[in-house]
Protein backbone atom coordinates (compact mmCIF):
# COMPACT_ATOMS: atom_id res chain seq x y z
CA UNK A 1 0.00 0.00 0.00
CA UNK A 2 1.31 3.45 -0.92
CA UNK A 3 1.30 6.56 1.22
CA UNK A 4 -1.89 8.64 1.47
CA UNK A 5 -0.51 11.63 -0.41
CA UNK A 6 -2.85 14.61 -0.09
CA UNK A 7 -2.57 15.57 -3.75
CA UNK A 8 -4.27 12.33 -4.87
CA UNK A 9 -7.32 12.48 -2.59
CA UNK A 10 -9.83 13.03 -5.38
CA UNK A 11 -13.53 13.73 -4.96
CA UNK A 12 -16.30 12.26 -7.12
CA UNK A 13 -20.06 12.78 -6.99
CA UNK A 14 -23.19 10.98 -8.12
CA UNK A 15 -26.79 12.21 -8.28
CA UNK A 16 -29.03 10.05 -6.08
CA UNK A 17 -32.44 8.77 -7.14
CA UNK A 18 -33.58 8.12 -3.57
CA UNK A 19 -32.15 10.52 -0.97
CA UNK A 20 -29.64 8.70 1.22
CA UNK A 21 -29.31 5.63 -1.01
CA UNK A 22 -25.75 5.65 -2.36
CA UNK A 23 -25.12 5.60 -6.10
CA UNK A 24 -21.97 5.30 -8.17
CA UNK A 25 -20.05 8.58 -8.08
CA UNK A 26 -19.40 8.79 -11.81
CA UNK A 27 -18.68 12.53 -12.06
CA UNK A 28 -15.48 14.35 -11.16
CA UNK A 29 -15.57 18.12 -10.81
CA UNK A 30 -12.54 20.00 -12.12
CA UNK A 31 -13.43 23.58 -11.13
CA UNK A 32 -14.97 22.99 -7.71
CA UNK A 33 -13.73 21.23 -4.59
CA UNK A 34 -16.41 19.53 -2.48
CA UNK A 35 -14.48 17.96 0.37
CA UNK A 36 -16.36 15.78 2.90
CA UNK A 37 -15.45 15.49 6.56
CA UNK A 38 -16.89 14.03 9.76
CA UNK A 39 -18.71 15.87 12.51
CA UNK A 40 -19.83 14.34 15.80
CA UNK A 41 -21.59 15.26 19.02
CA UNK A 42 -20.47 13.21 22.04
CA UNK A 43 -20.70 13.34 25.82
CA UNK A 44 -18.11 12.21 28.33
CA UNK A 45 -19.66 10.84 31.53
CA UNK A 46 -17.86 11.31 34.85
CA UNK A 47 -19.30 9.58 37.92
CA UNK A 48 -19.56 11.62 41.09
CA UNK A 49 -16.46 11.10 43.16
CA UNK A 50 -14.18 10.47 40.19
CA UNK A 51 -11.82 12.93 38.59
CA UNK A 52 -11.84 11.29 35.16
CA UNK A 53 -14.54 10.25 32.77
CA UNK A 54 -15.70 6.64 32.75
CA UNK A 55 -16.82 6.54 29.12
CA UNK A 56 -17.94 8.59 26.13
CA UNK A 57 -21.31 8.28 24.38
CA UNK A 58 -21.49 9.13 20.70
CA UNK A 59 -24.86 10.83 20.22
CA UNK A 60 -24.79 12.17 16.66
CA UNK A 61 -22.57 11.73 13.62
CA UNK A 62 -22.89 13.34 10.22
CA UNK A 63 -20.86 14.58 7.27
CA UNK A 64 -20.11 18.14 6.28
CA UNK A 65 -18.37 19.33 3.15
CA UNK A 66 -16.66 22.59 2.28
CA UNK A 67 -17.22 23.89 -1.24
CA UNK A 68 -14.76 26.19 -2.97
CA UNK A 69 -13.66 26.92 -6.48
CA UNK A 70 -14.32 28.95 -9.60
CA UNK A 71 -17.74 29.60 -11.07
CA UNK A 72 -18.18 27.88 -14.43
CA UNK A 73 -21.03 27.88 -16.90
CA UNK A 74 -21.38 24.09 -16.73
CA UNK A 75 -20.22 22.64 -13.38
CA UNK A 76 -22.38 25.06 -11.40
CA UNK A 77 -25.39 23.02 -12.52
CA UNK A 78 -24.41 20.21 -10.12
CA UNK A 79 -24.35 22.60 -7.18
CA UNK A 80 -27.62 24.31 -8.06
CA UNK A 81 -29.64 21.11 -8.52
CA UNK A 82 -28.71 20.13 -4.96
CA UNK A 83 -29.22 23.54 -3.38
CA UNK A 84 -32.44 24.28 -5.27
CA UNK A 85 -34.02 21.90 -7.78
CA UNK A 86 -33.34 20.08 -11.04
CA UNK A 87 -35.20 21.86 -13.84
CA UNK A 88 -35.78 20.49 -17.32
CA UNK A 89 -33.46 22.46 -19.61
CA UNK A 90 -34.95 24.15 -22.65
CA UNK A 91 -33.17 23.70 -25.96
CA UNK A 92 -32.35 27.00 -27.62
CA UNK A 93 -33.41 26.82 -31.26
CA UNK A 94 -32.07 23.71 -32.95
CA UNK A 95 -28.64 24.08 -31.36
CA UNK A 96 -26.61 22.38 -28.65
CA UNK A 97 -27.43 25.26 -26.26
CA UNK A 98 -29.75 24.54 -23.33
CA UNK A 99 -31.19 26.99 -20.82
CA UNK A 100 -31.47 25.90 -17.19
CA UNK A 101 -33.68 28.05 -14.95
CA UNK A 102 -33.30 27.79 -11.17
CA UNK A 103 -35.68 29.26 -8.58
CA UNK A 104 -36.66 28.61 -4.99
CA UNK A 105 -40.24 28.24 -3.79
CA UNK A 106 -41.09 30.67 -1.00
CA UNK A 107 -43.85 28.60 0.63
CA UNK A 108 -42.99 25.04 -0.39
CA UNK A 109 -40.14 22.58 -0.41
CA UNK A 110 -37.57 22.74 -3.19
CA UNK A 111 -37.26 19.40 -4.96
CA UNK A 112 -33.47 19.38 -5.06
CA UNK A 113 -31.25 16.37 -5.52
CA UNK A 114 -29.09 14.67 -2.92
CA UNK A 115 -25.59 13.54 -3.83
CA UNK A 116 -23.29 10.67 -3.06
CA UNK A 117 -19.79 12.06 -2.47
CA UNK A 118 -16.71 9.81 -2.62
CA UNK A 119 -13.17 10.74 -1.68
CA UNK A 120 -9.89 8.88 -1.57
CA UNK A 121 -7.45 7.00 -3.76
CA UNK A 122 -6.46 3.45 -4.64
CA UNK A 123 -5.18 2.90 -1.08
CA UNK A 124 -8.41 3.70 0.73
CA UNK A 125 -11.58 5.71 0.23
CA UNK A 126 -14.80 6.75 1.95
CA UNK A 127 -18.15 8.22 0.98
CA UNK A 128 -21.14 10.14 2.29
CA UNK A 129 -24.67 9.63 1.01
CA UNK A 130 -27.65 11.96 1.19
CA UNK A 131 -25.47 15.04 0.77
CA UNK A 132 -27.32 18.31 0.12
CA UNK A 133 -25.65 21.57 -0.76
CA UNK A 134 -26.57 23.72 2.22
CA UNK A 135 -25.49 27.11 0.91
CA UNK A 136 -23.61 28.89 -1.86
CA UNK A 137 -21.90 32.26 -2.12
CA UNK A 138 -21.04 33.75 -5.52
CA UNK A 139 -18.37 36.45 -5.67
CA UNK A 140 -18.22 38.72 -8.71
CA UNK A 141 -15.50 41.32 -9.19
CA UNK A 142 -12.58 42.10 -11.51
CA UNK A 143 -10.18 39.97 -9.47
CA UNK A 144 -12.18 36.75 -9.44
CA UNK A 145 -15.48 35.02 -10.08
CA UNK A 146 -15.64 32.43 -7.32
CA UNK A 147 -18.03 30.05 -5.62
CA UNK A 148 -17.94 28.91 -2.00
CA UNK A 149 -20.35 27.05 0.22
CA UNK A 150 -21.12 24.04 2.35
CA UNK A 151 -23.01 20.75 2.27
CA UNK A 152 -24.33 18.29 4.85
CA UNK A 153 -25.12 14.59 4.69
CA UNK A 154 -25.11 11.20 6.33
CA UNK A 155 -22.08 9.83 8.24
CA UNK A 156 -19.01 8.77 6.28
CA UNK A 157 -18.89 5.16 5.18
CA UNK A 158 -15.29 3.95 5.23
CA UNK A 159 -13.42 1.20 3.38
CA UNK A 160 -15.12 1.65 0.02
CA UNK A 161 -13.68 1.39 -3.47
CA UNK A 162 -13.84 4.52 -5.56
CA UNK A 163 -16.13 4.38 -8.57
CA UNK A 164 -13.91 3.69 -11.54
CA UNK A 165 -13.41 5.91 -14.60
CA UNK A 166 -15.38 9.01 -13.56
CA UNK A 167 -16.12 11.53 -16.28
CA UNK A 168 -15.64 15.29 -16.18
CA UNK A 169 -17.00 18.31 -17.93
CA UNK A 170 -14.42 20.54 -19.57
CA UNK A 171 -14.56 23.61 -17.29
CA UNK A 172 -15.93 26.75 -18.90
CA UNK A 173 -15.01 29.43 -16.35
CA UNK A 174 -16.90 32.67 -15.90
CA UNK A 175 -14.20 35.31 -16.32
CA UNK A 176 -14.22 38.75 -14.69
CA UNK A 177 -14.21 40.29 -18.17
CA UNK A 178 -17.52 38.54 -18.89
CA UNK A 179 -19.39 40.41 -16.14
CA UNK A 180 -21.88 43.25 -16.20
CA UNK A 181 -23.88 44.56 -13.21
CA UNK A 182 -27.30 46.18 -13.50
CA UNK A 183 -29.81 47.82 -11.19
CA UNK A 184 -33.37 49.08 -11.74
CA UNK A 185 -36.42 50.18 -9.80
CA UNK A 186 -38.57 47.35 -11.20
CA UNK A 187 -38.08 43.82 -12.45
CA UNK A 188 -39.21 44.83 -15.93
CA UNK A 189 -36.74 47.71 -15.86
CA UNK A 190 -33.76 45.33 -15.69
CA UNK A 191 -34.24 44.41 -19.34
CA UNK A 192 -33.56 47.95 -20.54
CA UNK A 193 -31.16 49.06 -17.81
CA UNK A 194 -27.67 50.27 -18.60
CA UNK A 195 -24.77 48.57 -16.81
CA UNK A 196 -23.57 50.18 -13.58
CA UNK A 197 -20.46 52.03 -14.71
CA UNK A 198 -18.78 52.21 -11.30
CA UNK A 199 -19.79 48.92 -9.72
CA UNK A 200 -16.75 47.20 -8.18
CA UNK A 201 -18.16 43.97 -6.87
CA UNK A 202 -21.23 41.98 -5.94
CA UNK A 203 -21.44 39.04 -3.55
CA UNK A 204 -24.66 37.03 -3.42
CA UNK A 205 -25.34 34.21 -1.00
CA UNK A 206 -28.05 31.75 -0.05
CA UNK A 207 -26.97 29.90 3.09
CA UNK A 208 -28.29 27.80 5.97
CA UNK A 209 -30.89 26.23 3.71
CA UNK A 210 -30.89 22.80 5.35
CA UNK A 211 -30.66 21.34 8.81
CA UNK A 212 -30.56 17.75 10.03
CA UNK A 213 -33.42 15.96 11.80
CA UNK A 214 -32.48 12.99 13.99
CA UNK A 215 -35.03 10.14 14.12
CA UNK A 216 -34.35 7.35 16.60
CA UNK A 217 -32.94 4.29 14.87
CA UNK A 218 -32.28 6.06 11.59
CA UNK A 219 -29.79 8.22 9.74
CA UNK A 220 -30.09 12.01 9.92
CA UNK A 221 -32.51 13.54 7.43
CA UNK A 222 -31.88 16.85 5.65
CA UNK A 223 -34.83 19.23 6.04
CA UNK A 224 -35.30 22.79 4.88
CA UNK A 225 -34.93 25.50 7.50
CA UNK A 226 -35.12 29.30 7.44
CA UNK A 227 -32.37 30.30 4.99
CA UNK A 228 -30.30 33.46 4.83
CA UNK A 229 -30.59 35.33 1.53
CA UNK A 230 -28.33 38.37 1.25
CA UNK A 231 -25.90 40.25 -0.96
CA UNK A 232 -23.21 42.92 -0.81
CA UNK A 233 -22.75 45.57 -3.47
CA UNK A 234 -19.62 47.70 -3.70
CA UNK A 235 -19.96 51.01 -5.54
CA UNK A 236 -18.02 54.19 -6.07
CA UNK A 237 -19.13 57.00 -3.77
CA UNK A 238 -20.35 59.06 -6.73
CA UNK A 239 -23.86 60.32 -7.41
CA UNK A 240 -25.13 56.84 -8.22
CA UNK A 241 -23.48 55.19 -5.23
CA UNK A 242 -24.54 57.83 -2.74
CA UNK A 243 -28.04 57.79 -4.22
CA UNK A 244 -28.66 54.43 -2.56
CA UNK A 245 -28.90 56.24 0.77
CA UNK A 246 -32.27 57.61 -0.37
CA UNK A 247 -33.33 54.11 -1.37
CA UNK A 248 -32.39 52.80 2.07
CA UNK A 249 -34.16 55.60 3.94
CA UNK A 250 -37.33 55.10 1.92
CA UNK A 251 -37.33 51.34 2.53
CA UNK A 252 -37.61 50.92 -1.22
CA UNK A 253 -36.84 47.82 -3.24
CA UNK A 254 -34.13 47.76 -5.89
CA UNK A 255 -33.68 45.08 -8.52
CA UNK A 256 -30.26 43.74 -9.37
CA UNK A 257 -28.80 41.62 -12.15
CA UNK A 258 -25.36 40.16 -12.61
CA UNK A 259 -24.85 38.78 -16.08
CA UNK A 260 -21.89 36.97 -17.60
CA UNK A 261 -21.64 36.14 -21.28
CA UNK A 262 -18.93 33.72 -22.36
CA UNK A 263 -17.98 31.78 -25.49
CA UNK A 264 -20.35 31.19 -28.40
CA UNK A 265 -22.21 27.87 -28.39
CA UNK A 266 -24.04 28.17 -31.72
CA UNK A 267 -25.98 30.71 -33.77
CA UNK A 268 -26.79 33.57 -31.37
CA UNK A 269 -26.51 31.50 -28.18
CA UNK A 270 -23.58 32.00 -25.80
CA UNK A 271 -22.48 30.45 -22.54
CA UNK A 272 -24.45 32.65 -20.12
CA UNK A 273 -24.95 33.01 -16.38
CA UNK A 274 -27.60 35.47 -15.16
CA UNK A 275 -28.77 36.13 -11.61
CA UNK A 276 -31.74 38.44 -10.95
CA UNK A 277 -33.01 39.37 -7.49
CA UNK A 278 -34.92 42.10 -5.62
CA UNK A 279 -33.46 43.43 -2.38
CA UNK A 280 -33.68 46.15 0.22
CA UNK A 281 -30.72 47.80 1.92
CA UNK A 282 -30.31 46.84 5.57
CA UNK A 283 -26.84 48.18 6.32
CA UNK A 284 -24.03 50.35 4.97
CA UNK A 285 -20.34 49.57 5.32
CA UNK A 286 -17.48 51.99 5.88
CA UNK A 287 -15.94 53.96 3.08
CA UNK A 288 -12.75 52.41 1.70
CA UNK A 289 -10.08 52.92 -0.92
CA UNK A 290 -9.73 50.61 -3.91
CA UNK A 291 -7.25 51.39 -6.67
CA UNK A 292 -7.37 55.05 -5.70
CA UNK A 293 -11.18 55.37 -5.78
CA UNK A 294 -13.30 56.00 -2.69
CA UNK A 295 -15.90 53.21 -2.40
CA UNK A 296 -18.71 52.14 -0.10
CA UNK A 297 -20.50 48.84 0.35
CA UNK A 298 -24.21 48.24 0.83
CA UNK A 299 -25.58 45.14 2.54
CA UNK A 300 -28.68 43.88 0.77
CA UNK A 301 -31.43 41.67 2.20
CA UNK A 302 -33.01 39.47 -0.46
CA UNK A 303 -36.80 39.59 -0.39
CA UNK A 304 -39.76 37.82 -1.97
CA UNK A 305 -41.56 39.90 -4.55
CA UNK A 306 -45.30 39.14 -4.56
CA UNK A 307 -45.84 40.22 -8.17
CA UNK A 308 -42.86 38.29 -9.53
CA UNK A 309 -43.70 35.37 -7.25
CA UNK A 310 -40.13 34.59 -6.19
CA UNK A 311 -37.01 35.92 -4.50
CA UNK A 312 -34.45 35.26 -7.21
CA UNK A 313 -33.88 33.49 -10.50
CA UNK A 314 -30.69 32.01 -11.93
CA UNK A 315 -30.56 31.29 -15.67
CA UNK A 316 -27.67 29.26 -17.05
CA UNK A 317 -27.32 28.72 -20.78
CA UNK A 318 -24.71 26.11 -21.63
CA UNK A 319 -24.08 23.10 -23.83
CA UNK A 320 -25.13 20.57 -21.18
CA UNK A 321 -28.41 18.74 -21.81
CA UNK A 322 -28.28 16.15 -19.02
CA UNK A 323 -26.28 15.61 -15.84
Amino acid sequence: MGEKASIFQGVQIGIETTPGTPVAATKKLLATSLVPGSRVEADAFRAMGNKYASFVTLNKEWAEANISGKLTYNEVLYLLISLLSQPTPVQQGATAAYKWTFMSATSAEDAGKSLTVEQGDANSAWRAAGVRVNGLTFTFNRNEVAVAGSAIGEPLETDITLTGSPTSLTPLPVLPAHLLLYQADTQAGLGGASPISRGFGLEWSLTNKFGLAWPVGGDPVAVETEPTLEAKLKLASDTVGMGFYATMRAGATKWFRVKAVGPLIADTYYQTFQLDFPAQINNVGDFSDEDGLYLLEYNLAGIHDATWGKSFQIDVTTDVQTL
